[in-house]
């Protein structure tokens, strides 16, 4: 039914065992959308400073053995979505914007997502098998996902689940019960209890499709897995108290969909957030338990998923705040592998590594605020260039600022945004940027107006974006142009920093693809100090020489 077609296709077969030390255990830190502006960003507001220098040291993922820069392009474009930017870390392969685990084949699936999201032929593509079910089949190593977005998101679902619609959410959650034991799958936790809870409860979200009569909106999947043997947590009290005895499975889901951001959760918004966890508890809570149960090992997926989608609403505060909060993660995973790695036993190391899957917003750092208070707050002269340093303070030290907007507080622009009202002051609740006015995209009244962090403020000034608004469509029946309502992802490189045995891999300028292998060679113990494994440049005259080569075959 979907056609046929036919590619001339090349693999690679790569040892990754060898004879010098390796690890038990990886630790992948995913801080979606993150590029170094977010990270130069959370290091100037979480840790101050004065005179060009950062009053409180470094972030904990600025403090690691190896830096490296990653390119990120998709198997179908330039610019990668959040998808096969976690896929291809997940199987060294490259994979097309929306699909993961998979390759792709001839179904028109943006035409099928709008009519059966949960369809079968989402889920027939090709499949390319992923770490850990290769590590679970020849290591019995144990999986951990752990995101503060929705559990069937992007990222975490690409080490699970093999779909070409990242979006098919309801078998998503089916697969992460139905193969845990391929996985090795024993501990998931993040936001998503929408599509664990069976159909007809309130926060239920579960859909059918008429080409599978197995998948069953009545399913409850909070049961099974609780039947499994799975612990469960949904709140970060019950957190505190389920993770204490260490579960061997554990099952925690804080929110309905995606979880509230740290901003929020801090108690800067007006959202009122209760009793939900941040993400370093998360993190500290899932190595408690892999620790405790993975004899053979284990690897952690870690996500701080809303850096990306805060960047993607032009929402710099809470997007610098949800990294601050990744990087307490980080910490986390450090001390946990400081103390693998300098014990008695040298076959039980951990490897940290930390990195994002592709830039979000075109996020740009312009400089301080100037706090004059004769300068409207809106003002295009209300961002100091070259002058003066922000003023955040931390008295108690948690890394955290204690106020969101102080008098010279760092200003944001965004490269890859659309139209928005802006004032540089925080928003009181995440709202996105832009709205749809008769098929076009315009700015957000709402944004910088009553839901603003300071009542006095008006709309701000309308800065003009530079993704697709649909403008065009207005002015010709025949061209229709989607137009966007966030700001979107870049082909920025991002940045990556390791730390434990076969960190020093990761030097240099790396595909995304080469950090699935460069894990693995960890793992097998197969790795040179460091190394350049991506395309060679062919030098101009060994070009020309094969072309010569090529004439010379071609006339015998």
């Amino acid at each position: 039914a979907e056609g046929a077609a036919a590619r001339e296709v090349s693999f690679e077969i790569i040892a990754w065992q060898g004879s010098v030390a390796k690890v038990r255990n990886v630790i992948l830190l995913i801080g979606d959308g993150m590029g170094v502006a977010h990270r130069t960003a959370a290091r100037i507001v979480s840790r101050g400073m004065t005179e060009g220098r950062y009053r409180n040291g470094m972030l904990e993922m600025d403090q690691m053995q190896a830096t490296g820069l990653v390119t990120t392009s998709s198997l179908s474009a330039a610019v990668t979505d959040s998808a096969p930017g976690a896929s291809c870390y997940a199987t060294g392969n490259k994979g097309a914007n929306n699909e993961e685990g998979v390759f792709p084949d001839n179904t028109d699936n943006d035409a099928l997502k709008r009519t059966d999201p949960e369809s079968d032929a989402f889920f027939d593509n090709p499949r390319v098998e992923n770490i850990s079910e290769y590590l679970h089949r020849t290591r019995s190593m144990n999986l951990g996902l752990v995101t503060t977005a929705d559990v069937t998101d992007a990222t975490p679902a690409a080490f699970a689940v093999h779909t070409s619609n990242r979006n098919a959410s309801t078998r998503i959650a089916d697969n992460y019960f139905d193969r845990r034991n391929q996985l090795g799958l024993t501990v998931l936790m993040g936001g998503g209890r929408q599509w664990f809870e069976p159909k007809g409860k309130k926060e239920s979200a579960r859909r059918a499709t008429p080409t599978n009569a197995k998948v069953d909106p009545a399913r409850d999947l909070l049961k099974e897995f609780q039947g499994a043997g799975f612990a469960f947590a949904d709140s970060a009290a019950s957190l505190q108290a389920v993770g204490a005895s260490r579960p061997p499975r554990f099952l925690a889901l804080f929110s309905p969909s995606h979880m509230p951001v740290a901003l929020d959760k801090l108690g800067h918004g007006a959202e009122r957030v209760n009793n939900v966890p941040m993400l370093d508890n998360m993190a500290r809570a899932a190595l408690n338990s892999l620790s405790s149960s993975s004899p053979r090992g284990f690897f952690l997926m870690i996500e701080g998923a809303s850096i990306d989608k805060q960047a993607h609403y032009e929402d710099a505060d809470r997007a610098i705040w949800d990294t601050i909060e990744f990087d307490r993660a980080v910490g986390v995973a450090k001390r946990f592998a400081e103390q693998t790695n300098s014990d008695a036993n040298p076959d039980n190391d951990t490897l940290v590594i930390v990195t994002a899957d592709h830039e979000t917003s075109g996020f740009s750092l312009i400089g301080a605020r100037n706090p004059d208070p004769r300068i409207p707050r809106g003002s295009r002269d209300a961002a100091r260039a070259y002058r003066g340093f922000t003023d955040y303070k931390d008295a108690d030290g948690d890394g955290y600022p204690d106020e969101v907007d102080p008098p010279s507080k760092l200003i944001i622009g965004f490269g890859a945004g659309t139209d928005r009202y802006e004032d540089w002051i925080s928003n009181r609740r995440p709202l996105t940027p832009t709205i749809l006015e008769k098929g076009r995209a315009v700015a957000n009244p709402r944004r910088d107006g009553p839901e603003d962090a300071d009542t006095e403020s008006r709309h701000g000034r309308l800065i003009t974006g530079q993704v697709e608004n649909g403008e065009s469509s207005s002015t010709s029946a025949a061209l229709i142009i989607e137009p966007m309502t966030n700001a979107v992802h870049t082909a920025s490189d991002i940045a990556l920093t390791a730390t434990g045995t076969g960190a020093l891999q990761f030097v240099g300028v790396q595909d995304n693809t080469s950090v699935f292998f460069k894990m693995m060679r960890a793992l097998g113990g197969s790795y040179k100090t460091i190394y350049y494994d991506g395309p060679q440049n062919i030098p101009a005259r060994q070009r020309r020489q094969a072309r010569g080569n090529a004439r010379s075959q071609t006339q015998r």
